[in-house]
């Protein structure tokens, strides 16, 4: 526990102390007054602190409490798919009634002790918008520099015309590449998840990152990708060229924003690109979408990742305000 001495300016009292298994409520609560754009649920948080492998990474939660009530809460944890041993990511949130009165210094300064004892070499932090100017000159006074930059899509699923990419399934088709779900898969290939993990890590090892792509587990993919609340195995679409698995395109559902999807990894195998693959797998997440009554699809995408943004743009995702990562050397 550690208690920060009254402010000259506020007269707050803030103790910061590890996160406990009653403040999830609350916790939730915060995140989400804070980040508005990645709304998410107590049961989504329980779920990734339950599966989230303390053997390799690092993850510890506290929480911020003034006069008995927390009113912040925050998280250093090591970055699974981009895997240092001394570098971390770090997340603070402060109730918006009680901003700017050290609430969030008071959080910060206790995360950094917790990296300091671990010898941390960076912490990494991100700014959901970059229109939210609070939060981005809270991190840069600090010694945040930006790393990364990407995009939130939006993409109107009521409003897509299919018409206009008529021929996009026939081209793969033509090549002798089929287009199915991981669902399917499973139900006439006992091997159907390995494959699917092995093609998942392939195609994350192009992904822009801000420092190299490390592979996660099996068990980590398994947690993740079909025993999360959020998994969708019938929208996780695979495409495959005699049986081997060669592109992908998994989608989730926040349980907090029903009739939203989210776009998940896309990818396809080099030797395969440039084909038009990742552009029919992108028209079944719509049309999956579409049937099942999802109103909305949201991605993200790194600035770096032209190809995909270019799948995106043609068929008519909206670019909302940009997504900055920043870094702090410790």
């Amino acid at each position: 526990m550690a208690v920060v001495p009254e402010s000259r300016t506020t007269g707050l009292r803030v103790e910061v102390r590890p996160f406990g298994e009653d403040d999830y409520p609350r916790l939730i609560e915060i995140v989400n007054q804070s980040f508005p754009d990645y709304v998410w649920s107590v049961e989504e948080a329980r779920h990734e602190d339950a599966i989230w492998d303390h053997s390799r990474y690092v993850k510890q939660r506290v929480v911020a409490v003034v006069e008995g009530r927390v009113v912040g809460t925050g998280v250093v944890n090591h970055i699974p798919d981009e895997f240092h041993p001394h570098k971390y990511w770090l997340q603070a949130a402060v109730d918006p009634a009680v901003r700017r009165r050290g609430i969030g210094g008071a959080l910060y300064a206790r995360l950094i002790e917790i990296l300091a004892a671990r010898d941390a070499l960076a912490a990494r932090a991100s700014v959901p918008r970059e229109t939210d100017t609070e939060t981005l000159g809270f991190l840069t006074r600090r010694g945040f520099m930006e790393v990364q930059r990407g995009w939130r899509s939006v993409l109107d699923v009521a409003a897509f015309d299919f018409s206009a990419f008529a021929t996009a399934g026939n081209r793969v088709a033509a090549q002798g590449i089929s287009l199915t779900t991981l669902a399917k898969e499973r139900a006439r290939d006992g091997e159907a998840l390995q494959k699917a993990y092995a093609l998942t890590m392939a195609c994350e090892q192009d992904v822009p990152s801000a420092d190299p792509v490390t592979e996660t587990s099996f068990d980590h993919f398994l947690a993740h990708a079909v025993e999360s609340p959020n998994a969708v195995p019938d929208a996780f679409f695979i495409a495959t060229d005699g049986g081997r698995y060669i592109g992908m395109s998994g989608m989730y559902r926040p349980l907090a924003e029903p009739g939203v999807l989210y776009q998940g990894l896309t990818g396809v195998l080099r030797e395969y690109r440039g084909r038009g693959i990742a552009m029919a797998l992108k028209l079944r997440t719509v049309r999956y979408a579409l049937e099942h009554g999802y109103r909305e699809i949201r991605t993200w995408n790194d600035a770096r990742n032209r190809p995909m943004l270019r799948i995106n743009e043609a068929m008519g995702f909206a670019k909302q305000p940009a997504t900055i990562v920043l870094e702090r050397r410790l």
